[in-house]
């Protein structure tokens, strides 16, 4: 009976580790489809920030962090920094706040508020192209919102918002603030509806006010929510595109310009890639420590 368990004992052992590389052999298509079309383009476009593209056929020369230098120095480089340093509250805080808001008023079990959550949520779906293509319409001279601002007496001459200096960057704003406001609803109203009642019972029964379980209940046990949605917007914010090219190209004279239209300009307008990989690697480098610094300061996601 001893030899029997033994042999059993031995073939298990044997099986199993004939088992240890199956599962590997199941990945290896998503390990391929990962190297070929994120981690070869990540590390050739890495390398060609060092070099400066003699012409269009591949011929390159290395040059160093030339290329890094020229995007420091540039002066549209910090100007487009400021916009979008701007352009992130509108993607980030202005949509949290009232996300939070929103998802706060459908967490009370009001009537209708499937409806509701659902006509809240169908910006979210719009193709961005379509978002600007439309707030690009109500935004024109002979548009719904000239319109309606001159019947009720607020301005007198059409106001050109897409094309004015200090109103180009804020429309697009208004834009984002429209369609990412449902997508934070969401995520936040998720955690809400995880959240313990038997603790909001406690302090009901201790007295404390709406203002207090919010502030010492409601707020830290919903911070991992709040954590993903801050670093979906940080990184969101960075690589936003179309959401200004669509709407504005980035003008009237760079007025709207955030990184990732210059970076384009740079790249495919001027045809300076090296320089434009150089951009696209201070992109990726500003969302990663943004969303470390949004961690960090959050305390990380434990409750």
């Amino acid at each position: 009976m001893t030899e029997i368990q033994d042999k059993l004992v031995g073939k298990l052992t044997v099986d199993s580790r004939e088992l240890d590389w199956r599962p590997y052999v199941y990945l290896l298509p998503a390990f391929v489809m990962v190297a070929i079309f994120l981690a070869y383009p990540l590390v050739d476009t890495f390398l060609l920030s060092f070099q400066e593209v003699i012409t269009l056929g591949g011929e390159t020369r290395w040059v160093g962090l030339d290329n890094y230098v020229a995007v420091v120095t540039d002066p549209l480089f910090w100007v487009a920094a400021k916009n979008t340093l701007i352009f992130s509250i509108g993607m980030i805080i202005v949509p949290l706040v009232l996300g939070l808001g929103l998802a706060m008023v459908i967490n009370r079990g009001i009537k209708g508020q499937s409806f509701l959550r659902s006509l809240i949520f169908v910006p979210v779906v719009v193709p961005i192209v379509v978002a600007g293509i439309v707030f690009s319409w109500l935004l024109s001279p002979n548009g719904l919102v000239n319109w309606l601002l001159m019947t009720v007496g607020v301005i007198e001459e059409p106001a050109r918002f897409l094309n004015s200096v200090n109103l180009s960057l804020p429309s697009v704003m208004l834009m984002v603030v429209w369609k990412r406001t449902g997508y934070y609803m969401v995520i936040l109203l998720a955690g809400l509806q995880g959240l313990p009642d038997d603790v909001y019972e406690a302090a009901k029964i201790m007295g404390k006010s709406r203002w207090a379980m919010f502030r010492h209940i409601t707020l830290p046990l919903l911070k991992p929510a709040i954590l993903i949605t801050l670093v979906l917007g940080i990184i969101d914010s960075v690589r936003a595109f179309a959401h200004v090219y669509v709407m504005t190209g980035g003008g009237p004279s760079n007025s709207s310009e955030i990184l990732s239209t210059h970076f384009y300009q740079v790249a495919f307008g001027y045809f300076n890639f090296g320089k434009g990989a150089a951009y696209g690697f201070i992109l990726f480098g500003m969302a990663l420590v943004f969303s470390v610094i949004a961690i960090k300061l959050s305390g990380g996601t434990e409750i």
